[in-house]
């Protein structure tokens, strides 16, 4: 069967796995690692708290775009993820979920373009909001690294391909 490539997810992930790693390493030397609550009454280790999330989906549409105050770029998309498990019966069970993400300035530049089903990564962290009444609450997921693992640009992006230069007749 013609240049099909059959790779594990591991294999495709590896090279964005590892510059996620890198970015955390730079990150905690230049101290900007994630404080730790101080330690109980009676002594014992601090307990640490962290609010990060890594999510390898699907976007579910394009990309809503907007220019907030400043002129900078904000995304709101949709990723849909996947768990799969097998159940007693040994059958493959996939649930998914839809998480909200919103992406900001260069990451929203970054995504601007993704039509319906790219594939990216992205880690950052849940954030909650909700009304002064309390009435409407909603959680995201706001993006502080975002790696695009397949683009499929979107069909408004799409460009007409350029008509072939014709062909000149040769001089008799």
């Amino acid at each position: 069967m013609g240049g099909l490539e059959y790779r594990s997810a591991g294999a495709i992930l590896a090279p964005w796995m590892k510059k996620l790693d890198e970015r955390r390493e730079r990150m905690d030397k230049d101290g900007k690692d994630g404080e730790t609550l101080p330690s109980m009454q009676g002594g014992g280790a601090p307990i640490g708290e962290e609010n990060t999330t890594r999510l390898i989906g699907r976007l579910t549409r394009k990309p809503l775009m907007v220019e907030v105050t400043g002129g900078h770029k904000k995304a709101v998309f949709t990723l849909t993820v996947t768990r799969s498990y097998r159940d007693k019966e040994n059958r493959v069970i996939r649930q998914k979920a839809f998480v909200p993400v919103v992406a900001w300035r260069g990451l929203a530049a970054q995504v601007e373009s993704l039509g319906k089903d790219s594939a990216v990564l992205v880690e950052g962290y849940l954030r909650t909001w909700s009304d002064p009444q309390g009435k409407n609450f909603r959680w995201e997921v706001a993006a502080e690294v975002l790696e695009v693992l397949e683009r499929i640009e979107s069909p408004s992006d799409l460009r007409a391909p350029k008509p072939k230069p014709k062909k000149e007749a040769a001089a008799a």
